[in-house]
């Protein structure tokens, strides 16, 4: 298959640290991140003859023994009650997903996780991954599942104006900052969750909505309306609209663009992410609470993205790619790998699935 950029993905200008992303290398899509890609794969595969089916539930691997043998093929739902199996020609790729919208199963690994939301797709539940190990696949790294800032605890909606990590500080309902904005993903998930209400806030100005905006322009203007992101002309006036204690928050913004001349946070952010005071009028903050995004839990696979069993053996017939995998990102995955994961090993797995090797 051709580059993301040869089957019709735009880019925007510039590079950028996104949240999670530990260093600035991140580039954004013209329209909706991930779904660009998605319409620009969709539009290429109709070009070249691929069907693509909607509404064909995979329920079954089928393979020559229960714990042996080559896989055969899969057992389809048509979703009209009525089941087929097909038979593979060459292999099998599982790229169903990983599990973070299913919330008992992400919960017996992290009860923490429980009552979360997610921002993960709806499709996101783990049933292919559950077939894998049925037929004596290993999966790997169950526990590592992570979360995001999003929709708050007990809101239906969010603003996001954290992607430019260096406009944004985070605070808690005491009105204090309690964790670097820049670290690892689970340990801002870690520091949030043990919050009050597992409720923060992130704050920017003027400058830093604007650099936002270039990323979720819509969304915020939305949460402007609806009542989940709000704006001031002074800090202690959004204090008071976000229900923080507005002298201590004032203090915290004080000492924030104190940090930002002298280049040192006692959190341990980055002098590289210290580059911008909050001083712009007007002022954004609203509430967020982490939500599980992304399972780096999942199927072992090898460099030729195939299928490992529990004896460390290849499961012949059997690949897969994306987030059905576990071992790719460690106990972290950063910010934007997803996309390297995905096109990556969905390429190998995939070549190597139509030359059966």
């Amino acid at each position: 298959m051709p580059s993301t950029q040869k089957v019709g993905v735009q880019f925007k200008p510039g590079i950028y640290q996104i949240y999670g992303g530990l260093w600035p290398r991140c580039r954004n899509p013209v329209g909706q991140s991930g779904g660009d890609y998605i319409k620009a794969c969709t539009q290429y595969a109709k070009k070249i003859g691929l069907p693509i089916l909607t509404s064909h539930k995979v329920t079954s691997i089928i393979r020559e023994k229960p714990d042996s043998g080559r896989v055969l093929g899969v057992e389809v739902d048509l979703g009209n009650g009525k089941k087929e199996y097909w038979k593979a020609n060459k292999g099998v790729v599982a790229a169903a997903g990983g599990f973070a919208a299913n919330p008992e199963m992400c919960a017996f690994f992290d009860p923490r996780l429980t009552k979360l939301n997610t921002t993960n797709q709806p499709g996101s539940t783990g049933e292919v991954l559950k077939a894998i190990q049925g037929i004596n696949g290993l999966a790997v790294g169950m526990d590592y599942i992570q979360c995001i800032p999003w929709t708050a605890p007990g809101y239906k909606h969010t603003a996001d104006i954290f992607q430019a990590i260096e406009y944004t500080v985070f605070l808690n309902k005491e009105g204090k900052r309690y964790v670097a904005e820049d670290a690892r993903r689970d340990v801002i998930r870690d520091a949030t969750l043990a919050q009050t209400d597992q409720t923060v806030f992130p704050v920017c100005d003027a400058d830093g909505f604007d650099k936002n905006n270039e990323y979720y322009n819509e969304m915020n203007h939305r949460a402007l309306e609806n009542g989940t992101l709000f704006k001031a002309d002074t800090i202690e006036e959004l204090a008071k609209l976000i229900n923080l204690p507005p002298k201590e928050m004032a203090q915290t913004i004080k000492e924030y663009n104190e940090m930002v001349d002298s280049k040192k946070d006692p959190l341990g952010r980055s002098e590289l992410m210290l580059s911008h005071k909050i001083v712009k009028a007007p002022f954004y903050a609203g509430p967020i609470g982490m939500c599980r995004h992304h399972t780096m839990g999942g199927a072992k696979i090898n460099t030729k993205a195939q299928v490992i069993d529990r004896d460390g053996q290849v499961i012949p017939g059997l690949y897969a790619a994306g987030e059905i995998t576990g071992g790719i990102h460690g106990s972290n995955r950063v910010g934007g790998n997803a996309i390297a994961d995905i096109f990556t090993f969905g390429r190998i797995a995939g070549e190597n699935a139509a030359t059966g090797s």
